[in-house]
Parts: structure tokens; C-alpha cells; sequence
């Protein structure tokens, strides 16, 4: 299968998984009514060496949320991600550099790609989503690049954003997740995270972060809504 099918399979896969991270709502269990059949093609057309396992992450997930509701997930959400935040959601919140700086060199690639917060965004560029949204976007570009010299400048970008931003924290971010949340429904989810980033990173041959990043304990939280649109 086409390389550039795999990556824009991974970019799907990447925006799926941003939408349940976000608050939940109904969306929530429409985009989790979707018919497994559908997820297994997306996970196998991403040519990751582990979509079976992918598959199988995502079945139990769906099968949890129809037994749970969403007054179950929103209170849960709101103890993980919000108040006090049981498990910070932004690169900040375990990269132990200069706030300020970790947002200007972010938002120095989003300005490069064409990839800014919308107006009324209320929440930093370091957030998960956010980040997550930006690999998806690096990758559709990587996989519309029409010449030698597009497509190593969008991989380089990739591989830097893995190694110096995403990459860095993701594992630590998904840890502490699986063994913070009481719902078996976030505990799926951090898994599905975490092996869908590694099968990217092994598919597109990624580097390794240098280092590893463990959560910062009095990181004070922000409101946890990312919405972004392309410049």
C-alpha cells in the first residue's frame, strides 16, 4: 500500500483520538458508533506493524462507552484534565524548560505550516490536542508533497516536532493517565494513544526523544478546550 495512504490514515487516527480527549459530549459517542468495520480499514490502512492491536484497543473502548454515559465521562474529564488537574494535558505540565519558551518554539512551527489557535481558543498551544492536531496536519502534508524537496522538509519538521516536543512527554502524559483515572474508558484510551504514536513514529522513522519526562506536581491547569483552524 501507498506510504502516502498510511500517513493520511495516520493523520486520521491522530484526529480521532483528539476528539476523545476533548470535553465529552454526545459527538463523543457518535464518533464511538462508528462501525468497527470502518475502524479496522483506517487502522490497517495506516501500514502501523501493530493495527491489530489498534483494532482491538478501539472495540473495547466502544464497548465500554455503551455501558457508561456521558455524566460518567464529563465528571471524570473534568477530575483528570481540569480544576486541579490530576493529569496535566500540556507539554508544560512535564517538560521541566521555560514555560515561555516551550510555547514560543511551538508556536514557531505552528507559524511555519500555516497552523494557528482560532481566535476564541482558550487554552495554550502546548495541549495535547493541539499538538496532536499538528502532527495530523504535518503528516497530510507529507503525504501531498509533490517533490523531493516539500516532502524532506515536512519530514524533517515531523521528526523534530517528535523529538523536541511531542515525543517528549507523550509516554510520560499517557503513564500517568492509565494510572491516574479510576474508568476503565480513559485507561483504553491512553493505551490506544500511546501505541498509535509509536507505530507513527516507527512507520515514518522518527527519532527517539533524548529524554524522559515525568509530570511537573504543582503545574496549575488552564480550561482544557483546544480549537485550532489553518491560517
Amino acid at each position: 500500500m501507498s506510504q502516502k495512504i498510511n500517513q493520511l490514515a495516520q493523520a486520521d487516527l491522530l484526529l480521532l483520538l483528539a476528539q476523545l480527549l476533548a470535553p465529552p459530549s454526545d459527538k463523543t459517542f457518535t464518533l464511538l458508533q462508528q462501525e468497527v468495520t470502518d475502524i479496522q480499514a483506517l487502522a490497517d490502512n495506516t501500514g502501523i506493524s501493530n493495527a491489530s492491536n489498534l483494532e482491538s484497543l478501539y472495540q473495547q473502548l466502544r464497548q465500554y462507552a455503551e455501558n457508561s454515559n456521558l455524566e460518567e465521562l464529563t465528571e471524570e474529564h473534568t477530575y483528570l484534565f481540569e480544576g486541579g488537574v490530576a493529569c496535566p494535558i500540556n507539554e508544560s505540565g512535564f517538560i521541566r524548560r521555560d514555560k515561555g519558551a516551550i510555547l514560543a518554539d511551538i508556536a514557531g512551527f505552528y507559524r511555519a505550516f500555516g497552523f494557528q489557535l482560532a481566535e476564541n481558543a482558550t487554552e495554550k498551544a502546548d495541549h495535547l490536542i493541539c499538538e496532536l492536531e499538528f502532527a495530523a496536519l504535518l503528516l497530510v502534508m507529507l503525504s501531498r508533497a509533490d517533490d523531493e524537496t516539500s516532502s524532506k522538509t515536512t519530514h524533517q519538521a515531523l521528526a523534530s516536532f517528535q523529538g523536541d516536543h511531542l515525543g517528549e512527554w507523550i509516554t510520560a502524559f499517557c503513564d500517568k493517565l492509565t494510572n491516574t483515572t479510576s474508568l476503565a474508558y480513559y485507561q483504553l484510551l491512553s493505551q490506544l494513544l500511546e501505541k498509535t504514536w509509536d507505530g507513527i513514529v516507527t512507520a515514518n522513522q522518527l527519532p527517539l526523544p533524548e529524554s524522559t519526562a515525568e509530570p511537573i506536581s504543582d503545574e496549575q491547569g488552564t480550561p482544557y478546550e483546544c480549537d485550532v483552524v489553518p491560517a
